[in-house]
């Protein structure tokens, strides 16, 4: 399915279900393209609370750490498909729009603890599919609907720089340690990196990459690139964009990526309902998951190491423990086409 279609998932769910990867709309996000959070600046009340964007429900649900629903946002939300939090502890979400007729995308901005909007972004947004936090706090938005990458300095709802070179259908965003930016784009399968600040890529990877729709970056900077259409997570070195390591064994049309601090590779698997886990130093199959997942849209860790698994069909969130196959619990009551999940650290 070409990932324009989105406007059409919740309308063909039913049939993704029985024949596959259409209708699905992944966040794209990874563990790394999520704020990199200072626990200590987070509100305590909000430490380990877990929040899930509804696309069909226009609705952001919040859950304590526990799993206990604490409040639903609606003011605000229009097909939210983004989420991310701030180092104050500050929601973020990016709202597609209305998907009949003209798009009419925003981010909305939540204090913690907040169920009413204290800004709402305009200015640049279209299309948002993902929401990630660089040097110096600056906001990035993937703008799938103008093919760019926004970015805003903290706190401001002006555009403080475009980024369009190289830029088609962006999906996923991710910030390696020395703060460049990687883009994966859809449109035209590449990965663009950019040095922090600048508008003009440092290079362009293309070796391998087939539709690629999430990214993750380990301690040692390499890059974990999901290749929809290629069936295959490819791995580049610091610096490389050709000869890349590629991962095949149990990859099946991945849609989300986690690099954890325990040097594991999680991959969300929409084709064969799985969560597949590799060793980064090994790159060997260490275990699936696969009881509780069905129609995955994405997925999200706990600063615990919880694993959280949207699904589609039906609607719910599957909640594993970091070395867990089975669910500890699922989250289904009110959900309503759950595609973000961004949890307080």
């Amino acid at each position: 399915m070409s990932r324009s279609l989105i406007v059409a998932f919740f309308a063909l769910v039913l049939a993704a279900c029985s024949v596959g990867r259409e209708g699905a709309i992944p966040s794209g996000q990874s563990l790394s393209s999520l704020a990199r959070s200072d626990a200590s600046l987070v509100a305590p009340a909000a430490a380990g609370n877990v929040y899930v964007a509804n696309w069909y429900g226009s609705t952001v649900f919040v859950y304590s750490a526990g799993g206990s629903k604490l409040r639903t946002i609606t003011s605000g939300i229009a097909y939210p498909n983004a989420l991310a939090l701030d180092t104050s502890g500050s929601l973020f979400v990016g709202n597609y729009g209305q998907p009949s007729g003209s798009l009419t995308s925003s981010v909305a901005v939540y204090s913690a603890g907040g169920s009413q909007p204290m800004r709402t972004i305009t200015q640049g947004v279209r299309g948002p599919y993902s929401i990630a936090f660089g040097p110096s706090g600056k906001l990035y938005v993937a703008n799938y609907g103008s093919t760019s990458v926004t970015v805003y300095a903290r706190g401001s709802s002006s555009v403080l720089q475009t980024i369009t070179d190289g830029v088609r259908s962006p999906e996923a965003l991710a910030f390696d340690k020395d703060g460049n930016l990687y883009v994966a784009n859809w449109a035209n399968n590449s990965v663009t990196a950019y040095p922090p600040g600048k508008a003009k890529p440092l290079r362009t990877i293309k070796t391998d990459v087939l539709r690629p729709d999430a990214l993750a970056i380990d301690s040692a900077s390499n890059v974990y690139v999901a290749n929809h259409h290629g069936n295959s997570v490819t791995i580049y070195a610091p610096g490389r964009k050709n000869a890349p390591h590629k991962i095949t064994k149990g990859v099946r049309e991945p849609l989300t990526l986690i690099s954890t601090p325990s040097k594991e590779l999680y991959v969300l698997n929409y084709l064969n309902n799985t969560v597949s886990v590799y060793s980064e130093s090994t790159r060997d199959l260490v275990r699936v998951i696969s009881a509780g997942i069905a129609c995955p849209t994405t997925m999200a860790m706990s600063k615990t190491g919880l694993l959280y698994v949207a699904n589609a069909c039906p609607s719910s969130i599957s909640v594993y423990s970091s070395s867990g196959t089975k669910p500890l619990r699922t989250i289904s009551k009110g959900l309503d086409g759950p595609v973000a999940i961004a949890i307080a650290p």
